[in-house]
């Protein structure tokens, strides 16, 4: 693979500030405590990639100072916590100032395809694209969904003596990473949000 090419054709959705800025600037220690259920695949998506989405989101996650995947010392805030003695659960969240979500990232679509060099160009294209969700809910109740959606290919040139296969894995690696850090921006953003106004019912005459 030509060096330096790696992130020029980056076509996913990232908008710079925006969520990014919102999810990472304000909170100086974490309001939430993350449980990760884990990563599955659509229907019919065989991504190769479970293991690394895993890696990648938990990183994503560490990198955010409102989140925490940390509970505090001696405590067990496991979501089998949470189903075992709901009030307790909640009681150890109030002690610490903490809230908590369980997060699922489910890997929705990737896409491969190897191109024709383009007009005037020596080398063929090769690209990877991965769609995916975060969603999730608060614990121990369960009360609120929440979760935000990531898109991303990335594309590079490639000389016929390298390894498709590898290169391929190199690319569909930092697109999956580009599409967890927005789908995550994303989920952040919408935990910053104010809780909705109850609307106000007429009182009976």
């Amino acid at each position: 693979m030509i060096a330096g090419c790696l992130g020029v054709f980056l076509l996913g959705g990232l908008f710079p500030g925006g969520a990014s800025g919102l999810a990472r600037g304000e909170a100086t220690k974490p309001r939430h405590f993350v449980v990760v259920r884990g990563v599955d695949e659509g229907q019919g998506v065989d991504s190769g990639m479970v293991a690394d989405a895993r890696r990648l989101f938990e990183a994503e996650l560490a990198r955010h100072p409102e989140l925490t995947l940390d509970a505090p010392p001696g405590t067990d805030l496991s979501a089998a916590a949470a189903a075992t003695d709901l009030e307790a659960y909640k009681a150890v969240l109030r002690s610490h100032k903490l809230k908590a979500l369980e997060l699922t990232l489910r890997i929705l679509e990737v896409t491969r395809s190897l191109e024709p060099p383009p007009a005037g160009k020596p080398f063929r294209v090769l690209k990877r694209g991965v769609r995916l969700a975060v969603f999730g809910t608060t614990l121990p109740d369960k009360v609120m969904a929440i979760g935000g959606d990531g898109d991303s290919t990335i594309a590079a040139e490639i000389r016929k003596n390298e390894n498709e296969e590898a290169e391929g894995h190199k690319l569909l690696v930092e697109a999956t990473r580009a599409a967890i850090t927005q789908a995550v921006d994303l989920t952040v953003a919408k935990l910053k949000l104010p809780p909705p106004k109850e609307e106000k019912r007429p009182r009976k005459k």
